[in-house]
């Protein structure tokens, strides 16, 4: 991804998460909130041409490189729009998808078990009431771990495999202050399918969703 950034189209239609996240809820996130990033991330950068060649995931990693001007607005909107762009393909249709072996291979030898894994997703969810993102990340060796990042930090440079948004605006329309409601909620909505093909792409040589 590289300037102009450009919103992606959402992978379902805007009721297909429903009764789970409710139309309002997607509509208001995709088409304002994540669009407002992609917008102040595009005028942030805009004044500087020579920054328009390179991959977001570059100037994420290497903040010290961008004038001081927009730095903390790369950080922010940069972030979000990263995060974002993984976060909507991390969703599906409730229980339509299943995980690959590779990953239930991986998901076993990491956290004990599917169930397991599932219990350890909730409770980092829920242990930082802050607003941030909840992180299931790979090693370049296929080692997985979760994550809790504050604000719209990314957990480059480790390979994201499911990115879950704790932002309010994620789940208001829906559960109100309920976070846990939201958090339960979400797990049947997990796109296995593209978390397989995520965790794949570690051992296919190829770069992490979204290409860097």
């Amino acid at each position: 991804m590289t300037f102009p950034y450009t919103l992606p189209r959402l992978p379902y239609p805007t009721a297909a998460l429903e009764p789970n996240l409710n139309r309002a809820t997607i509509m208001t996130h995709h088409d304002q909130i994540f669009a407002g990033h992609v917008k102040k991330l595009n005028d942030a950068l805009q004044p500087y041409p020579a920054l328009h060649h390179r991959p977001l995931t570059q100037l994420l990693l290497h903040p010290d490189r961008l004038p001081c001007a927009i730095r903390e607005d790369v950080l922010e909107h940069g972030g979000a729009v990263y995060n974002h762009t993984l976060y909507f393909p991390s969703l599906a249709p409730a229980r339509s998808t299943k995980p690959a072996a590779a990953l239930t291979g991986a998901i076993d030898r990491c956290f004990g078990s599917m169930e397991d894994f599932l219990r350890s997703l909730r409770r980092i969810s829920l242990a930082d009431k802050r607003e941030g993102y909840t992180w299931l990340l790979s090693d370049k060796c296929g080692r997985l771990r979760l994550l809790f990042t504050l604000g719209q930090a990314t957990a480059l440079p480790l390979t994201p495999v499911l990115c879950l948004d704790l932002y309010r605006h994620a789940y208001e329309l829906t559960y109100g202050d309920d976070r846990a409601a939201y958090v339960e909620a979400v797990m049947p909505l997990i796109n296995w399918d593209a978390l397989s093909r995520r965790y794949g792409a570690v051992f296919a040589g190829q770069p992490p969703f979204p290409n860097p």
